[in-house]
């Protein structure tokens, strides 16, 4: 249950929130997650861990745990085809992250498993089926309001993190005008038991409008083939799905034997139109909920704005600031390194996915 008073306030139990609670960690200030489900919950992802990402993860909560690897744990890169029928080109991670003191491959984990494990690993208490409502100002106290079971649920804090994902309530609650001029692109994905003809190891990307409104992905995970892809306005996305499986069939030897899981959800367009919103005064939005993501790949990202959050915070606490105005200036490097990202993929492709029609 939520106390009636803390320091900070973090909502979202991702790789985000889980970062800014780590770096409160010991600080002297009290400090919660707050998850609107029942953890440990699924989020449709790749689950797969960049080389940066990988090396964040090592220096500040230590090596991975067995059970939050997926089979085939290492991941060689990007495979990408641009034309349907049309070759199939490797894209290895240090296309979007050239620093050479990193590993050259990525890992496959189990997402509900990873977020679950760096949010207990962060040191601070977690209180899960709790959902963000809205907040509003008492002074210098932020007076937040929470629903669960039925029941709303009233606290106080001095700061707010909102790692609440791409439909962030924290950030819908700071402007609703905002959240109107947002797109998000509608993703579905299928889990299946089957053959394919594409190699374990590799994240293959597929460009083509015929079947992706966005971009499409296959994947191996833990004995299953994924496939996944975006729909486009106007266009139910299940219809690209169709298109995009069919496709798979008959030029990758997709044989399904078994559907073990369907899963949706949306993306919005903040990084690719330079859109970012970092938060106001004492409220900080950390990863996807603040527009932070490397073109598809928002483990990165959240990671380092979630530590900046944390950070800027505790700068603030101790000058008597807002926290804003240090947030602003730890982000600004990582807003740069998303948007060099979306340029690097625009040029590569010749479209940016999160902005085509």
């Amino acid at each position: 249950m939520l106390d009636s008073r803390y320091d900070v306030v973090i909502v979202g139990s991702g790789p985000a929130g889980a970062a800014a609670a780590h770096a409160l960690r010991g600080q002297g200030l009290k400090s919660v997650i707050v998850e609107k489900a029942t953890l440990p919950r699924y989020k449709m992802c790749s689950g797969i861990l960049f080389p940066r990402a990988k090396k964040l993860i090592a220096d500040a909560f230590g090596p991975l745990p067995k059970q939050v690897l997926s089979e085939p744990a290492c991941v060689y890169g990007n495979r990408a085809n641009l034309t349907l029928g049309g070759p199939i080109a490797d894209a290895p991670f240090s296309i979007f992250d050239a620093d050479p003191s990193l590993d050259k491959d990525g890992v496959s984990v189990k997402r509900a498993e990873l977020d679950h494990w760096l949010c207990r690993e962060s040191g601070s208490p977690i209180v899960d089926g709790c959902s963000f409502d809205d907040l509003s100002r008492d002074g210098e106290d932020l007076v937040l309001e929470f629903r669960r079971d039925g029941k709303t649920l009233e606290t106080r804090a001095r700061y707010l993190v909102g790692a609440d994902g791409t439909r962030s309530s924290v950030r819908r609650s700071l402007s609703r005008d905002f959240e109107q001029k947002l797109r998000i692109i509608p993703n579905y994905e299928e889990w299946y038991v089957g053959e394919i003809d594409l190699e374990p190891g590799w994240l293959y990307m597929f460009f083509d409008e015929r079947v992706t409104g966005y971009f499409a992905t296959v994947f191996h995970k833990d004995g299953h083939i994924i496939a996944a892809t975006g729909g486009r306005k106007g266009e139910p996305v299940r219809d690209c799905f169709g298109r995009f499986t069919a496709y798979l069939e008959k030029q990758h030897g997709l044989v399904i034997e078994q559907t073990v899981n369907r899963t949706g959800c949306g993306v919005h367009d903040m990084a690719a139109t330079d859109n970012f919103f970092p938060g106001q005064q004492n409220v900080l939005l950390a990863g996807e909920a603040g527009g932070f993501n490397r073109c598809g790949e928002g483990i990165t990202s959240a990671l380092l704005t979630g530590r900046a959050a944390g950070e800027s915070i505790l700068h603030a606490a101790q000058s008597g600031g807002s926290a804003s105005e240090p947030y602003a200036a730890a982000v600004a490097d990582e807003t740069e390194a998303c948007k060099l990202v979306n340029q690097t993929v625009e040029s590569a492709v010749g479209l940016n996915p999160f902005t085509r029609d």
